[in-house]
């Protein structure tokens, strides 16, 4: 069968750049001795709670294209100057902000991106993934959580994750804002490494405001879509394509709320995709296996595809960055990051067949999956 692979040196380029960033992020672990090391890790979460707390007050916000001293900055956003210099001068330390001269700070590559008003802004992931709510389970229940088993936010807060979001809708959209966030770090571009000529309709599983589908639909003009997610998550969806000047993509889509679990939308003919991004790694085998059984109910006898956009782990010498998202998902669901073994059987226990695994310019591989 022909591979849905496209870009093929584009795609070989990202991983070459992407392995040489790894080389050189594991350098200071061959030239430190290694008890500094070990020190220079254990105090890392200092340097996280600064940059939070840098976001909370809106720093970067407030000093924008300019050169503000400290004293200016203070009086601007109400804080004791004093202790403001000495977040900012270890921020600036770590190359975070620029000290243009004595207690002077400006913006610059690295702090640019915790404006808000940034178009590659990651300020809301970082206030996410350092809130006190995600913060708690790795500081109260990891370890409990390494003994027994455990998930350790359920620990922490008495229920799952998506439970927790449900009844607090002010992180709910924060999690959402953040999420959306995502593609300040990937980009797009590795939505053309796949061939989607070859198909009619999209069905975006679990795909939030859709912002993934406007996208695929504004490159593939044979497509119509259908986005599905929580009813509360999709009800933004046409506000946001309007906002982002695609009112006349609205006629390609239907936005449909529901859960997953439960049911998802029908396939309607062979050339249908069943597409999920970043869905599998967040659940257990108990509940991906629940999903999966429902979209192939949902193929009927339609041999419809399904797409499953998420990291393949390797086996041995496992990626640091999927490694970190990994323990994130141990931490926060029974999600993980599945080597191509853990795929494979996953799909076989549920009636699907793995067809290929697609390199793309992200983390992630694109999974091509087939009814059995």
């Amino acid at each position: 069968m022909k591979s849905l692979q496209k870009h093929r040196f584009k795609v070989k380029l990202f991983a070459v750049a992407m392995a040489l960033a790894n080389r050189l992020a594991a350098i200071p672990n061959k030239l430190s001795p290694p008890l500094f090391r070990l020190l220079q890790i254990e105090s890392a979460f200092w340097q996280s709670r600064a940059l939070y707390v840098a976001c909370k007050l809106g720093i970067a916000d407030a000093l924008g294209d300019g050169v503000l001293t400290t004293a200016e900055l203070a009086r601007t956003l109400s804080l004791h100057e004093e202790n403001l210099y000495r977040l900012l001068r270890m921020l600036a330390s770590v190359g975070i902000f620029a000290e243009i001269e004595h207690r002077s700070f400006r913006n610059n590559n690295l702090s640019e991106p915790l404006r808000s008003d940034s178009a590659k802004s990651v300020r809301d992931m970082i206030l996410m993934h350092n809130s006190e709510v995600m913060v708690r389970p790795w500081l109260e229940s990891l370890e409990s959580g390494i003994r027994e088993g455990e998930t350790p936010f359920v620990r922490s807060h008495g229920t799952a994750l998506f439970g927790y979001m449900d009844s607090h809708p002010e992180f709910d959209a924060l999690f959402a804002r953040a999420m959306d966030e995502v593609e300040s770090l990937t980009g797009q571009e590795y939505l053309q490494d796949f061939d989607w000529s070859g198909f009619t309709r999209l069905i975006d599983v679990g795909g939030s405001k859709g912002t993934k589908t406007l996208t695929i639909l504004q490159q593939n003009p044979q497509l119509q879509a259908v986005v599905f997610d929580r009813p509360q998550v999709i009800a933004a969806g046409a506000s946001y394509w309007r906002s982002q000047g695609a009112e006349s993509l609205l006629n390609r889509v239907e936005f449909v709320g529901g859960d997953m679990f439960a049911s998802v939308p029908p396939a309607r003919s062979g050339s249908d995709l069943y597409l999920c991004i970043a869905l599998f790694h967040g659940i257990g085998d108990e509940d991906a296996g629940r999903l999966l059984k429902n979209i192939r109910q949902a193929m009927c006898v339609h041999r419809a595809t399904l797409l499953v956009v998420d990291s393949v782990a390797e086996e041995v010498g496992i990626d640091p960055n999927v490694a970190a998202m990994d323990m994130q998902m141990l931490i926060n669901t029974l999600g993980r990051e599945r080597t191509r073994s853990e795929w494979e059987g996953l799909f076989q226990r549920n009636g699907f067949a793995l067809r290929e695994v697609i390199a793309v310019r992200s983390f992630a591989r694109f999974i091509v999956v087939d009814p059995l």
